[in-house]
């Protein structure tokens, strides 16, 4: 990861203030075998403010790694851009019950799947009812 003072030595090395600008900091960048995905995020992480750096990685550690809800302030720095949100979170209680009818007939299908597996396997391994020895029309 691309630290802070890392650039800063880079750029103070060369001669380049970090409060120059942006094409300054690229070229000395560039010419220290920087690619551009690099320069860019070494220029993002350039001009962050510390206590944002804080609040963007508390906020991302919220959204990955637990089931909290973000403030508003958090989803702004997130963003980068000023969002304005009203404090209130919309439950979505979405529960996954079933209904007595459906659980009626899952039931139902169930054991009728069950019989008719336990019949065909009975029939087919000539076993019970459906043996040889057994006759269930009194020859």
């Amino acid at each position: 990861m691309i630290q802070k003072q890392d650039i800063e030595t880079i750029l103070k090395i060369n001669g380049v203030a970090p409060t120059a600008p942006d094409e300054e900091i690229r070229s000395v960048l560039l010419s220290a075998r920087y690619n551009n995905d690099e320069v860019d995020t070494a220029m993002m992480v350039l001009r962050e403010n510390s206590k944002t750096h804080e609040t963007r990685v508390d906020g991302l550690h919220k959204i990955f790694h637990t089931d909290e809800a973000l403030k508003p302030s958090e989803i702004s720095s997130l963003l980068g851009i000023e969002v304005q949100l009203d404090d209130f979170t919309i439950q979505n209680n979405r529960r996954r019950d079933m209904s007595f009818i459906q659980t009626t007939v899952v039931t139902i299908v169930a054991t009728l799947l069950a019989v008719a597996g336990v019949a065909f396997a009975m029939y087919y391994y000539q076993v019970g009812m459906f043996h040889p020895t057994v006759s269930m029309f009194g020859n």
